[in-house]
């Protein structure tokens, strides 16, 4: 349309030369002459004949740009409309004519604009950033929905027919000779294995999606996009998202990896699905993946499966009772009882061994304030844990960035709800809590307290072993002294009376006590007696007044077990919630084998209406076995119409007995009763589901509203922003089917293929980009693209190191996204082609491509899938000694402080750094 700048065929490269071209010298037809000859036109009201119809456009702009904004913006301004400074002469010849931002080149999907070519370079590398960018947006509030799905899914349960045991282990019978059966309901996916396959793959979906739809995309030839970015990816998960883990706890905090053994196993994969990467396209078969190869790359993944499905059942470990339902399922941590006796919560990934910090004993008449309310959010709920998985926080993260649902809300409500008194037990456990991370902040002196604040020990055990923890200035030696006290507990009758000192070497942290108990062969109720830290002098430091007592408690085991729930009232739950988890305590007999039946009773609740009932479970307690938890399903209710026009709950019972292996109960044994109030969440919508799947309508109505349609008051003048940026992409979600339909399985296929979509459009937007800016493909995928695909995962990972009490979810996932990355993401698409390429041989295109490739001859009859193993082989080598580097320092911190995130300030940004570097060297 402007004729000027299209004249003889001419572009010039600023205005003075367009301005030339058209037919002026670039100073006779300058700006202010053009303006001024053409005001003297206008007043006549005829053309001039310097000034064409694009001229005065141009000037008007120009003008415009002046006055407001200067001459930098009028040039800006004037390069965009008129499309000068395009891709300069020369750019786009010889090996460049098929670039993605050439004439001759395209992508899979871009450009789609005729003539875009002829644009302004910097424009067009200025538009497809923000489209880059814009479509990482789109792809975090798709994995949302897409993760939904994944829950769904994983989330499943079934009922199963268990056969009854004997104290032997074979299966029990009835009088007819019939193996008597329990019916169980059972997650249908073991927790890890859904962590590793499912979860995992909801998290690495762009970076897999980008490396197939690429090779397929491509006619079954290499690229650059789909290595690069899963490469690049990896250090970004690994190296920044620890090094930012390290800084977003406060000083003195610390994060521990429970779950060590599956994170060794998947580290290990990680580390060497890289090397095999460097091996395979750089010494093997150089530049060429053969069938096997690839194939050997896929079967990894499910050989990874099976490893960590082992770890999670406990091959590798000595034997130790287990509880019924693992931690990971209900979301809290299960007492459990070792063979020597103390009572201890488990690991809850079925890793690393018995943790002396989790010994606390769980209060049997209180609510146990180390054991926070559930917030109702997610599918499990318990009211032991605010514990959550890795899918749950990489949520919260989509919804952050885009302006979603705000889930304090729903906490808050929550916690209300369930909280409505607090003990004095309480108050003491938050003091000595409290006490712990303060002392972590002293560097004059030294401060002594115990690890915990009780202890629980079977009679049998033998001795309790305490222990002494020193902060603050560890620099020197020190010393503290302890002694006992009676309790419920008396010297000589339940233990021995001990008083002595504690000496700690320089730097060293914990010593152990060691108190003798006395086994008396007599029933008797479980008994309490106290050990106290005292500062020997003042030079020797101090102890802290909340934390310088612990209360032992001394189990019985000589009589039959009795069964209780360690909290009997205020057992509170949302309607949202899929189940209620209840804790079940052995008081005494933890030594021999014996039953107890768990049956539900109406009260204000109605079986099948708000709950589904319970009849006469029967669960086998084995030898050292102090608790299990138990899960009564609950239904999504309307709201309650109750006399109190305050009162949104209902109520129902669940009783506890001791029984013998018929299911007979024991003469003498009195039932124990739980009373469990469900409270109506008027934010959970109604129907089946929990709270966080909507019906069809509700997703387009939360979609097209901030905040998800809650209330405003709680959305930033930021949430509002990220609403209306990514408002497209919600719309699009709301097609999605929701999770509740076909078992998830329907959101699942719907939203893969939405997320592939988009993801095909990255990977020509990030094509092209590149080229504009003159960065090679395997440059952009290593930088822009794996920076836009690991952002989500970036406020996952920040969110979940500070709301959990470990650094599973927040680096323990890090190590199998990475593993996943390498198998499924290069393993997959690489047997495609290797498979393509075997059985149709070289084709015309192969051959004008690899015509100057070194291994030609060799491969001219035959063909090959060709990976040229330059910067990938290169990069992968680099990256996997820095991995061996990276997982050293983490093992380092461990070791040496007894976690691997947390710390001390300046302990904290050294690791920090360390790891951020390792990320800019590579």
């Amino acid at each position: 349309r402007f004729d000027f700048a299209m004249a003889d065929g001419h572009r010039g490269s600023d205005i003075g030369q367009a301005i030339s071209a058209a037919g002026g010298d670039g100073g006779e037809h300058s700006i202010e002459n053009m303006e001024r000859e053409g005001g003297a036109c206008r007043e006549r009201r005829v053309l001039c004949p310097t000034e064409s119809r694009g001229r005065r456009r141009i000037a008007r702009v120009a003008t415009l740009g002046k006055r407001w904004m200067g001459w930098s913006m009028a040039a800006i301004s004037l390069t965009m409309i008129d499309g000068v400074g395009g891709l300069e002469d020369g750019f786009c010849q010889g090996v460049n004519a098929e670039m993605s931002c050439c004439e001759k080149g395209s992508g899979l999907i871009l450009p789609i604009v005729p003539y875009e070519y002829t644009w302004s370079r910097g424009f067009r590398a200025f538009i497809y950033l923000v489209g880059l960018l814009w479509c990482f947006l789109g792809v975090s509030v798709l994995s949302d929905v897409f993760m939904a799905g994944i829950e769904a899914i994983t989330n499943s349960t079934c009922i199963k027919k268990v056969p009854r045991k004997d104290k032997d282990g074979q299966p029990m019978k009835n009088d007819q000779g019939e193996i008597i059966y329990d019916e169980e309901e059972q997650n249908v996916w073991n927790p890890a294995v859904a962590n590793l396959t499912l979860m995992a793959l909801g998290s690495s979906t762009p970076e897999i999606l980008l490396s197939i739809i690429e090779i397929c995309g491509a006619e079954f030839f290499s690229g650059e996009l789909g290595p690069g970015t899963v490469v690049g990816s990896a250090s970004f998960n690994l190296y920044v998202i620890t090094g930012l883990c390290m800084v977003a706890l406060p000083p003195g905090e610390t994060r521990r990896i429970e779950g060590f053994t599956v994170h060794v196993i998947t580290g290990i994969h990680s580390l060497l699905a890289y090397v095999w990467i460097a091996v395979v396209v750089i010494i093997n078969t150089p530049d060429v993946i053969d069938f096997w190869e690839a194939l050997v790359t896929f079967l990894a993944m499910p050989w990874l499966v099976a490893w960590v499905y082992s770890a999670d059942s406990n091959w590798f470990r000595s034997p130790q009772v287990h509880p019924e339902i693992s931690e990971e399922e209900a979301g809290a941590a299960v007492g459990r009882a070792g063979t020597n006796g103390e009572v201890t919560n488990g690991d809850a990934a079925g890793g690393g061994g018995v943790n002396n910090l989790a010994s606390i004993k769980q209060n049997r008449d209180t609510p146990d304030i180390e054991r926070p309310p559930s917030t109702g959010i997610g599918r499990t709920a318990s009211a032991g844990s605010d514990k959550h998985n890795y899918m749950h926080y990489r949520r919260a993260a989509a919804q952050f960035t885009s302006g979603g649902v705000k889930q304090g809300r729903r906490a808050s409500l929550s916690q209300s709800d369930r909280e409505e008194t607090t003990t004095k037990e309480n108050k003491e456990h938050t003091q000595f809590a409290q006490a712990l991370t303060e002392s972590f902040l002293i560097t004059t002196h030294s401060v002594y307290h115990w690890e915990a604040a009780a202890y629980a020990f079977a009679e049998t055990n033998g001795e309790a072993r305490l222990t002494v923890v020193r902060s603050g200035k560890t620099s020197e030696p020190g010393a503290v002294s302890y002694y006992t006290a009676d309790g419920t507990a008396k010297q000589g009758q339940a233990y021995l009376s001990k008083a002595g000192e504690v000496a700690f070497e320089a730097n060293e942290t914990s010593k152990s006590v060691f108190v003798p108990l006395i086994h008396d062969y007599q029933f008797n109720p479980d008994l309490d007696f106290f050990v106290t830290l005292e500062p020997i002098s003042p030079g020797e430091g101090t102890v802290d007044p909340r934390s310088c007592k612990t209360k032992v408690t001394v189990l019985d085991t000589d009589k039959a077990g009795t069964f209780a729930f360690s909290r009997a009232n205020d057992q509170s739950f949302l309607s949202s919630d899929s189940y209620a988890f209840l804790l079940i305590e052995r008081r005494q007999f933890l030594d021999k084998l014996c039953y107890s039946r768990v049956k539900t009773r109406d009260q204000s609740g109605v079986q099948m209406v708000h709950y589904h009932p319970v009849e006469s479970m029967i669960l086998q307690w084995k030898p050292y076995e102090f608790s299990k938890q138990i899960k009564v399903r609950l239904c999504a209710f309307e709201e309650p119409f109750n006399e109190n026009p305050d009162d949104k709950s209902v109520r129902f019972l669940v009783d506890v007995v001791q029984v013998e292996e018929n299911g007979e109960v024991i003469e003498g044994q009195d039932e124990h009763t739980a009373d469990v109030k469900v409270v109506y969440n008027p934010n959970a919508g109604g129907g089946d589901m929990q709270e966080d799947i909507p019906t069809w309508g509700e997703q387009f109505r939360q979609a097209i509203n901030v905040n998800a349609g809650g209330d405003l008051s709680e959305a930033s003048v930021a949430d509002c922003v990220m609403h209306w940026i990514s408002i497209g992409w919600k719309i699009l979600a709301a097609v999605v089917p929701p999770p509740n339909i076909w078992g998830g399985w329907a959101c699942f296929i719907v939203a893969l293929g939405l997320i592939g979509l988009v993801t095909a459009i990255i990977g020509d937007l990030a094509s092209v980009f590149g080229c504009l800016v003159g960065l090679r493909d395997t440059v952009t995928a290593f930088t822009v693209v794996a920076l836009g695909t690991s952002l989500p995962d970036t406020f996952a990972s920040v969110l979940a190191i500070r709301a959990d009490d470990t650094a599973d979810n927040a680096i323990g996932n890090v190590t199998g996204s990475n593993s996943v990355n390498v198998f499924l993401g290069l393993g997959f698409p690489w047997l495609l082609a290797a498979v393509y390429w075997w059985a149709k041989g070289p084709s015309a295109k192969w051959v004008a491509k690899y015509s100057t490739w070194r291994f030609y001859d060799k491969y001219k009859d035959t063909g090959a899938f060709v990976v040229e193993g330059k910067s990938l082989g290169f990069n992968t080598m680099i990256f996997s000694i820095l991995t061996t580097f990276a997982f050293i320092a983490l093992y380092i911190r461990r070791r040496a402080t007894g976690a691997e995130i947390g710390g001390s300030h300046i302990n904290n940004r050294l690791s920090s750094c360390l790891f951020v570097s390792l990320c800019v060297s590579l």
